[in-house]
């Protein structure tokens, strides 16, 4: 393991790249609660050459939208389609239903979940989370 990677093990340890198809993925502590505390990381499914990478959602809970800002309160999980796309799609709530599949433009499909310190203001996260499967198809015309 290189010295990079090493450091992001150690303050990122849920950071990782996913490449077997089938794989089940969920965020830390699903399907009881999520830490109350700072949890933040990356997923990036990638996908072989000529393959999109495709993450079907089981379930997804985490805190809601605020009323008043209509903004991710302390929590969200942003999705990009590629590596290339400067910002990617961002939910929170109950907004991604069971069985809604995101698929990758090319080959990379890359999830930044952040998880505030609830801890901090004397709360405690009661969301679930969420659970996900990672597959791939052929992109159309590729060679």
């Amino acid at each position: 393991m290189s010295y990079r990677d090493a450091l992001i093990k150690q303050f990122s340890p849920y950071t990782s790249v996913i490449s077997t198809s089938g794989a089940e993925v969920v965020s830390p502590g699903y399907p009881d609660k999520a830490p109350s505390t700072k949890t933040q990381y990356t997923q990036v499914f990638r996908a072989e050459k000529c393959q999109r990478a495709v993450l079907k959602f089981d379930d997804f809970g985490i805190e809601p939208r605020s009323d008043s800002s209509n903004r991710c309160g302390f929590s969200f999980l942003e999705i990009r389609s590629d590596v290339s796309v400067p910002e990617g799609k961002i939910f929170c709530g109950e907004e991604i239903e069971k069985g809604t599949a995101f698929k990758s433009d090319k080959s990379e499909l890359i999830l930044h979940y952040m998880n505030n310190d609830y801890s901090k203001y004397g709360l405690e996260n009661k969301y679930r989370g969420y659970k996900a499967t990672f597959t791939t198809e052929a992109i159309p015309n590729c060679s």
